[in-house]
């Protein structure tokens, strides 16, 4: 009987979280006795109409929880949309990154400068665009679903690809295939291809120490994975407040080091007395000689302590935040428990704990602790001595998850201590990060929810189809043998794969998916081992509660203790609206029927589908609070996005006018056709560069600040002058001649400060400023 799929009635009354798959003790108490495996089934069915009832219009609810939940989504949908742009840029940055240096060293030829020119060309938004022919549509549409609903067939690609073709395909799978973040089926069906990628790592790799370590094209996607916006939102709430404390002590020395501390006491005493004890001291002696000497030992004891306290803060910080840890990361932790235990049967907690390390610390927390500013969890880049102690820090807690060597630094073992005190705590930590449920039975309702939608739909670039359709043809050996499967028939119709279009020409596709092996979903009670009254029961409570949600919550038959059959008929008799009837008449059907099953009874007025409709709204109520908590969140997470975006296009185009001045000055432009570039001056306050972060510290008397102003000109592409004025007084205090080559070597050299003597400047954003004021069409 198909009545279920084809009944208008599909209640919107789920959360939009969508990390957690829903469990009934998620929302309300379970019954006792033989009821409960059954209700269990029942409940899990809920998803399933909660879900398919998203893209029901007929009945529009209006509720604060409904209008919260759109603000959630569409918050969620920017995010996803938002990072997928990053990835670009980042890897755009990345290849710049290496490029550029070799200009500034004057080491590229005219033909990489050309390749490095065309690299970008309109490396921003693409354009939206549209396939030539409907038939190149379908199949596209056809092999993006099935890549898309069968994670095995990318899980087994992921193995075959080299490093070199990793980050296009990682793009393609993680932001687009899989995009959207925040919802439960790509989500799942992304966590069953790294569950697929794991269990052929874990029966592939013969010794157990090596697992998960190795750089590969595998633990590259993991990487990946946990800088989309779940793992991020972490990081955020779990480490920015620590690591930003901790690089306000510029200052702050705890280099443990013995032969760096002991050359840097030499140096001080040199500079302080160069006849003193320690001045005249030996250089060139070994680490253990100086780790012998009594005066590094007392410069380092006082450190040791000190790193261990604020490594216990970081630890204690992660600990605390079990509950927040994103679905996905933990359950990849519980697959990594899942696989060691199945390989190795007698491997002990120790073991498994080394394997979970590997993944949650070695490649999701101590990356951001290290490198803070990539992960978005500071502004600038933090000084020498800070950046040396977030780089201990996350090597602690790497040795505190894996087994210590001190082999390379045999001064780390000082620090065992920490190790020792931890070790238990971390252990149990990371088995706890592993007890989540699975998903497998809200995936299947999810993907049945798919198959019975009409509008999925992938919004995909060209060069990411042509990508994907080219990588599989490369590995057709492998990756589909029997010419009679379903992507073997596909890429057959699909033919050879097309080149790569222009970066100009490249456009956005709105594709839509479908299988065109899809089967009818008429049996939903044999597809999902369900009963009719089941079916009937989910039906019945998701109506009831679409109804009271639509209903005004003061109205008598919202009061409490709910009247079933009155509220049917007070929808069934509404004036003026036709899908409220509807839903009224159906529910007082259910009502009949389920009665006539003997699954509610009339006399005791429907109490076990009553007190189910009430503990869901009450639950809802509760779902409120929830989402308006995770919406706060994520509005900070996508502000910190949107501000790394701005910076990498900064960035971005900071090496376009470079690159051009380079270009033009070898092409010989004459100096004459340079001066008619002279732009500026542009004038800005002390006050106005301050509140922008050029100025980070100033030597300025606050009296005088107000009478201070700069003037920036840049009289040749590629060359500044930046002026100190005191108003009232017709020369300037003082002048500094800038080339680009220069800031771009200080800010690949992570040197953040320029001093102008009163001021010191923020280097990236004195970029951010000369791009913003100078970008010429044809150079700076």
């Amino acid at each position: 009987m198909s009545v279920m799929l084809q009944t208008p009635s599909r209640a919107s009354t789920g959360s939009t979280t969508s990390f957690h798959p829903l469990s009934r003790q998620n929302t309300m108490s379970s019954y006792e006795g033989s009821r409960s495996t059954r209700q269990s089934k029942r409940y899990s069915m809920s998803a399933l109409y909660m879900s398919m009832s998203a893209n029901d219009s007929d009945l529009i609810i209006e509720d604060e929880l409904a209008r919260a939940q759109k603000v959630l989504r569409d918050l969620k949908t920017k995010i996803s949309s938002q990072s997928k742009k990053n990835f670009v840029l980042e890897k755009d940055v990345r290849y710049l990154d290496s490029r550029i240096a070799l200009l500034i060293q004057n080491r590229m030829a005219l033909e990489e400068q050309n390749e490095v020119a065309s690299h970008l060309e309109d490396a921003t938004d693409i354009q939206e665009g549209a396939f030539p022919n409907d038939d190149k549509t379908q199949k596209y549409g056809n092999l993006l679903f099935l890549l898309q609903s069968e994670p095995r067939h990318i899980a087994h690609l992921c193995r075959l690809v080299t490093m070199a073709e990793i980050d296009s395909l990682l793009q393609t799978v993680m932001f687009t295939i899989y995009g959207n973040q925040y919802e439960s089926r790509e989500e799942h069906l992304l966590l069953t291809m790294f569950q697929s990628v794991l269990t052929y790592q874990f029966d592939n790799t013969p010794e157990y120490s090596s697992l998960l370590r190795a750089n590969t094209p595998v633990s590259r996607m993991m990487t990946t994975y946990t800088r989309r916006g779940p793992g991020q939102s972490f990081l955020k709430s779990v480490l920015a407040d620590r690591i930003n404390s901790l690089i306000e002590l510029k200052d702050l020395d705890l280099e443990i080091n013995p032969l760096k501390v002991y050359e840097r006491m030499i140096e001080e005493a040199e500079a302080k007395d160069p006849e003193s004890p320690e001045a005249m001291l030996p250089k060139g002696i070994t680490q253990e000689e100086a780790a012998e000497n009594p005066k590094v030992q007392e410069i380092i004891n006082p450190r040791l302590t000190m790193l261990t306290e604020i490594a216990n803060g970081f630890l204690e910080t992660i600990i605390d935040g079990l509950e927040e840890t994103p679905y996905g990361i933990r359950w990849i932790c519980k697959q990594i428990r899942s696989l060691t235990k199945r390989k190795y049967p007698d491997a002990n907690d120790q073991i498994i704990c080394t394997l979970i390390g590997s993944f949650f610390f070695l490649r999701f927390i101590n990356p951001a602790i290290v490198t803070p500013k990539s992960y978005m969890l500071i502004d600038g880049t933090p000084a020498d001595k800070p950046r040396k102690t977030l780089t201990y820090v996350a090597k602690m807690l790497q040795n505190l998850a894996n087994k210590p060597s001190y082999a390379k630094e045999p001064y780390m073992a000082k620090l065992q201590p920490f190790i020792h005190a931890n070790k238990d705590k971390v252990n149990r930590f990371m088995l706890e990060l592993c007890e989540v449920q699975d998903f497998y039975e809200t995936l299947e309702m999810d993907n049945y929810v798919a198959l019975s939608k009409k509008d999925l739909q992938l919004d995909i670039t060209l060069n990411e189809i042509y990508a994907m359709h080219g990588l599989l043809e490369k590995h057709a050996g492998e990756l589909y043998k029997d010419e009679n499967s379903h992507l073997a028939i596909i890429m057959s119709e699909l033919g050879t794969a097309p080149p790569q279009v222009p970066r100009k020409e490249n456009r956005v596709i709105n594709l839509p998916l479908f299988s065109r092996w899809e089967t009818a979903i008429d049996d939903l009670t044999a597809a999902l081992d369900i009963t009719q009254e089941e079916v009937f029961f989910m039906e019945a409570k998701s109506i009831f509660v679409q109804i009271l949600r639509t209903i005004p919550a003061n109205s008598s038959v919202a009061r409490r203790p709910l009247r079933l059959e009155r509220i049917a008929d007070a929808a069934a008799t509404s004036k003026n609206d036709a899908v409220m009837v509807r839903k009224g008449i159906r529910a007082m059907e259910l009502l009949s029927q389920l009665q006539e099953l003997k699954v509610v009874d009339k006399s005791d007025q429907f109490s076990l589908l009553r007190d189910e409709v009430e503990q869901e709204l009450q639950h809802l109520g509760s779902l409120k609070e929830v989402v308006m908590s995770e919406t706060i969140k994520l509005e900070e997470v996508y502000k910190t996005i949107r501000d790394h975006n701005a910076y990498l296009v900064s960035q971005l185009d900071t090496y376009k006018s470079y690159l051009h001045n380079v270009r033009s000055q070898s092409e010989g432009k004459t100096r004459k056709q340079q001066k008619q570039q002279v732009l500026g001056p542009y004038k800005f306050t002390h006050q106005q560069l301050e509140k922008e972060g050029v100025i980070q510290k100033s030597n300025v008397p606050d009296n005088r600040r107000a009478n201070i102003y700069f003037n920036f000109t840049s009289p040749l592409p590629g060359t500044f002058v930046i002026s100190l004025h005191y108003k009232g007084r017709n020369r300037g205090l003082l002048e500094l001649d800038l080339k680009l080559d220069d800031l771009l070597e200080m800010q690949k050299d992570n040197q953040d400060e320029l001093d102008l003597e009163y001021v010191q400047f923020n280097v990236p954003k004195v970029l951010a400023l000369l791009n913003k004021r100078f970008a010429r069409k044809k150079g700076w």
